[in-house]
């Protein structure tokens, strides 16, 4: 199950819903198919569905830039063949340095900056579990 937050800057107004965690959607890699939009994504989980030893994580998951601070709420997807091996990963729209994937526990970001005016720290608050 996965749980939705909202983000607010301790400094600005500065506000963002983000979905992290396993949703129904992501049971099977036919699933994670449908919905992904990419083309060269999806055409790479459509090899990995053809092979019988393909192991898979998938997740919605909040990614970070290092750099610029900006957020990107994002598919995570890791898969694992014994003959192949794939892991996503994202540049950041802004600076296009690769970003981070950032963990929220217990309703806390670690000392995240705000990314538009980047001199205040992010609060994260609990408003929902979905699937």
């Amino acid at each position: 199950m996965g749980k939705a937050y909202k983000l607010d800057c301790d400094t600005c107004t500065y506000t963002e819903n983000i979905f992290v965690g396993f949703g129904l959607a992501y049971m099977s890699l036919e699933s994670v198919a449908s919905f992904v939009e990419d083309a060269a994504l999806k055409r790479c989980i459509e090899e990995f569905i053809g092979n019988p030893s393909t192991r898979y994580d998938a997740y919605d998951a909040l990614y970070v830039c290092p750099d610029c601070q900006a957020i990107r709420n994002e598919l995570f997807i890791e898969m694992k063949s014994d003959s192949s091996q794939y892991r996503i990963s994202y540049t950041c729209p802004r600076c296009t340095s690769v970003m981070k994937q950032e963990h929220i526990e217990n309703n806390v970001l670690h000392h995240l900056s705000c990314p538009a005016c980047e001199k205040g720290k992010l609060k994260a608050t609990f408003y929902m579990d979905w699937d």
